[in-house]
């Protein structure tokens, strides 16, 4: 324990040991000129021949009282400083490259770790589950691989309590807040009583729901939001137990959730849900005890395992759920199948794999980093030699050498990574503000402790990375031949020259892969943009409108509501065409119903009748759309409950029911009419959720024939003759003559909402091509800092040749051949790791082939002729030298 205090007052105590050892002679010097009369000068020479070697003494003494180790690490800090302040210039450049690599593989890793590693916000994540509905085998359900559950399946499912120890069924609702300002849709949702016991979040004030309030004629209760209750109602305690006006109903507040509570998201759910950004209230379903059969239903299902009880097991206990249901319900057979999700899966969604290939991206671009500074360093260490030449005759072991100018790499890696974390933080902001929205969990992204301790590991790894080659390198000394010529020729070694080699190889062929993933994903994403939407959408503008049960519980009600709304919304000033429709394109999947096609016979056994989507509409839907009607004609006012039923189908559903004939005038049967519908119109294709989608069959009828429940939540789509924005402010004032307590909800455009559907792919796009640059950039100037270097320390050599006969553009081709061989080396290996990474890539390219060799050409000639440009100016200066001050130097 002596050692602690020693060593953080080692200063004194060498001060100390000093005057101990001066004291000694001085006292023995006294006593040989008491004892032997000897003069001063014989007496103190005498006293210090006696004492033997004072450094030595000194030396034994510390070891006495300091960590060796750490003594000498502290030297070589000092002596790596200094080294440092000698070399502002490498040194700043290494900083500054280090910087950008470590902050930018840190930001990306914040991102990684707030959606991939971060727990979830809730008590024992790992127990939480969501059991999806999946279709049966072979069954297209608009192409989602989910479908949503029936409340009989609740019903059955709550008793397994085997399995669960909390189930809940929710669904997206949206409710009309009025009676406290202006009027306000908000994005709730119904849940079952043991929603917030499953999820295991408790509200920062009141409670929440009771079994008996969630029962029919019983459900008028809400939990509030923070969000909303701090921005609605003043962040008041005193709210709960207000009543406040839901669709005109009203309802008790019993709680309010902790701040960053929001579930569930859209961002969190599969696209076949309709729930919003952010959950900003919570009412109870009330579900009664028994359901009608086929009655349409939106649920998904959050569960609790019981203790020791793990998700394959949870697996298991579905199947045979499934079986019994099965037998106890024939005509539904295969449609109780489930795929129990853990909950930190299903937050993650789709996000993973993009996610992970933006990371690896990054830690390519860190790697070539890497091989830079390892160049600069290489170059640092040969210019060195007679340093370490000197100092090996001295007697320094190689392993001291080693040492040191490890902790020098090691220095320069922590004060790059001190600069990384700033970088980091400029980044994560940028992230915030330019990553995909829908994004699951990106307001989580932050520099928290996880992160940091990424940073210094990560900064720790460069470090030994780009330093332990040169230092291995530089410390190889050849003794007699350095001493002999000064160490003036010890880069100019086969083993030096390889090892460069080596370096630029490694660059090309990581710049190659990168440039080529890529130049993938704009190709990919660029034939994406260029596909055919279905729909035009400039100059449209689309919102929502919620009407509330308490006016318009009754269908007729909700009809008449549209009838009348419907001429005044057009005769707005600025708009060209406007319809209804239950879901616009790009903002959400529609429906979809099993339907019968007149005339043909029932399917045969193991094969099922047609689904296709659903979805309502009105006269002007398509014009407002810009939807191409493709034949026939759109939808009438005339077309009416007293007129022949009609249905419009996309070209799909055309050519999937009668592909060698005309749709027109054939009919369908959806299970709940009983009234077949006459084709009487076929438009084109669109597209729902994705630009990348395969349009699913789709069929349209008009509201004025089937008026549901589900159209008190409908969207307007206005094509307007100029700036959308100009008709907002007369659509609110038409609102208004209608109803004073409908607000206009989720306005936006169409424009807006094809660029969100595609924004993931832009993200994941422009941030690998940034990458994509930045690794040819580096590689380039990293290319013409070793090419420069190499033809420096080649300077002899070239003179001899020159002096020989060699001309000049022989030693200028004879450097380019080089530069050309060894870019043809890295270009090849890269081209073999390129196509691996592009059957990775396969599964994000749209119209590309993973192997595309358009793309691989032109990636391999950028590299090249960068790699030519970098090592122009090094060849010329070569071929530039004077043979006679070239010899005269060495």
């Amino acid at each position: 324990m002596f050692r602690i205090p020693a060593f953080l007052k080692r200063r004194f105590v060498e001060e100390d040991l000093a005057e101990e050892i001066r004291q000694h002679m001085e006292e023995r010097g006294e006593q040989l000129m008491r004892e032997e009369g000897m003069s001063r000068e014989e007496a103190e020479l005498r006293a210090r021949r006696a004492f033997g070697n004072a450094t030595l003494a000194a030396e034994r003494s510390r070891e006495v009282w300091q960590w060796r180790t750490l003594e000498e690490i502290l030297a070589d800090v000092k002596y790596a400083a200094r080294q440092m302040r000698s070399s502002p210039g490498f040194a700043v450049t290494v900083v500054l490259l280090l910087g950008l690599g470590i902050g930018a593989t840190t930001a990306v890793f914040s991102l990684v770790n707030a959606v991939l590693l971060k727990p979830l916000p809730y008590p024992d994540t790992a127990s939480l589950v969501i059991p999806w509905n999946i279709p049966p085998a072979g069954v297209d359900v608009g192409g989602f691989d989910v479908y949503p559950w029936g409340q009989n399946h609740f019903r059955w499912m709550e008793k397994e309590r085997a399995t669960y120890k909390y189930l809940s069924a929710f669904q997206g609702a949206r409710f009309n807040l009025t009676g406290n300002g202006d009027p306000l849709t908000l994005e709730g949702a119904l849940v079952t009583w043991e929603f917030f016991p499953a999820l295991g979040v408790k509200p920062e004030l009141g409670r929440t729901f009771t079994q008996q309030e969630d029962t029919p004629g019983n459900a008028r209760e809400v939990v509030l939001s923070d969000a909303v209750w701090r921005s609605r109602f003043g962040g008041a305690a005193s709210v709960v137990g207000k009543t406040i006006a839901l669709d005109g109903a009203p309802y008790t507040v019993v709680g309010v959730m902790p701040a960053g509570f929001g579930f569930p998201r859209a961002s969190e759910m599969p696209a076949l849900y309709d729930f919003g950004a952010e959950s900003e209230l919570w009412v109870p379903m009330a579900m009664p005890a028994v359901t009608p059969p086929y009655t349409p239903s939106e649920l998904a299902f959050v569960g609790r395992l019981q203790r020791g009880v793990s998700v394959p097991q949870a697996q298991a206990a579905m199947n045979l759920f499934a079986g019994r249901i099965d037998r106890a319900w024939p005509v539904m057979k295969g449609w109780s199948q489930s795929r129990v999700t853990p909950m930190q899966q299903q937050i993650a969604g789709d996000a993973r794999r993009p996610l992970l290939l933006i990371l690896g991206a990054v830690g390519v671009v860190l790697l070539v980093v890497c091989f830079n500074i390892a160049g600069l360093l290489l170059a640092r260490g040969i210019a060195r030699s007679r340093e370490f030449t000197l100092r090996t005759a001295l007697g320094a072991r190689r392993t001291r050498l080693l040492k040191q100018m490890l902790v020098e790499s090691l220095l320069l890696a922590f004060l790059g990574g001190g600069l990384g974390v700033a970088v980091a933080a400029l980044g994560i902001e940028a992230i915030k503000r330019l990553g995909p929205q829908q994004l699951p969990r990106l307001h989580e992204v932050s520099l928290d402790l996880h992160v940091l301790s990424f940073a210094a590991a990560l900064t720790l790894l460069t470090g030994i990375i780009f330093g332990f080659a040169p230092a291995l390198g530089a410390t190889r000394v050849d003794l007699a031949g350095g001493l002999k010529d000064g160490g003036q020729r010890q880069g100019a070694g086969a083993k030096q020259s390889h090892l460069r080699g080596l370096l630029v190889v490694s660059q090309m062929a990581l710049a190659l892969v990168l440039v080529f993933s890529a130049g993938l994903l704009v190709r990919s994403f660029s034939l994406l943009l260029a596909t055919d939407p279905g729909f035009r959408p400039e100059h449209v503008l689309t919102f929502s409108l919620s009407l509330p049960t308490s006016g318009y519980s009754a269908r007729d009600a909700i009809a008449r509501f549209y009838q009348k709304a419907l001429p005044q919304l057009r005769a707005v000033p600025g708009v060209r065409a406007l319809g209804i429709t239950e879901a616009v394109p790009m903002g959400g999947a529609t429906e979809s119903t099993v339907i019968r096609v007149v005339g043909r016979p029932a399917p045969k056994k193991g094969t099922s009748y047609p689904i296709v989507n659903y979805t309502i509409g009105s006269p002007e839907l398509f014009a407002a759309m810009g939807t191409p009607l493709l034949a026939g004609r759109e939808f009438l006012d005339s077309d009416t409950l007293t007129a022949p039923q009609v249905t419009i189908v996309n070209h799909a559903m055309a050519e999937h029911l009668w592909p060698h004939e005309s749709a027109l005038g054939k009919q369908v049967i959806v299970p709940s009419q009983r009234v077949p519908a006459t084709v009487v119109g076929v438009v084109a294709d669109v597209k729902r959720t994705s630009l990348r989608e395969v349009p699913e069959p789709e069929m349209f009828e008009p509201y004025t024939q089937n008026v549901w429940p589900s159209m008190a939540r409908m969207q307007v789509v206005i094509r307007t003759q100029s700036d959308p924005a100009s008709v907002i402010g007369g659509m609110r004032v038409a609102l208004r003559s209608l109803d004073a307590g409908l607000p206009m909800a989720k306005v936006t455009t169409l424009s807006t909402l094809e660029s969100s559907a595609s924004a993931s792919e832009r993200f994941s796009m422009l941030t690998l091509g940034f990458f994509g640059g930045l690794a040819l950039l580096l590689a380039a100037v990293g290319i013409f800092g070793l090419v420069s270097y190499s033809v420096t320390q080649q300077t002899r050599e070239i003179g001899i040749r020159m002096a020989l006969g060699s001309s000049r553009s022989g030693v200028f081709q004879i450097i380019l051949t080089r530069i050309l061989r060894l870019a043809a080396v890295g270009a090849a290996l890269g081209v073999v790791a390129a196509l691996g990474v592009g059957r990775v890539l396969s599964s994000y390219l749209f119209g590309v082939k993973a192997y595309d060799p358009v793309t691989l050409c032109t990636v391999v000639l950028l590299l090249t002729g960068a790699s030519i440009l970098a090592g122009f100016l090094p060849a010329r200066r070569a071929a530039s030298i004077d043979p006679m001050t070239a010899l005269r130097a060495e």
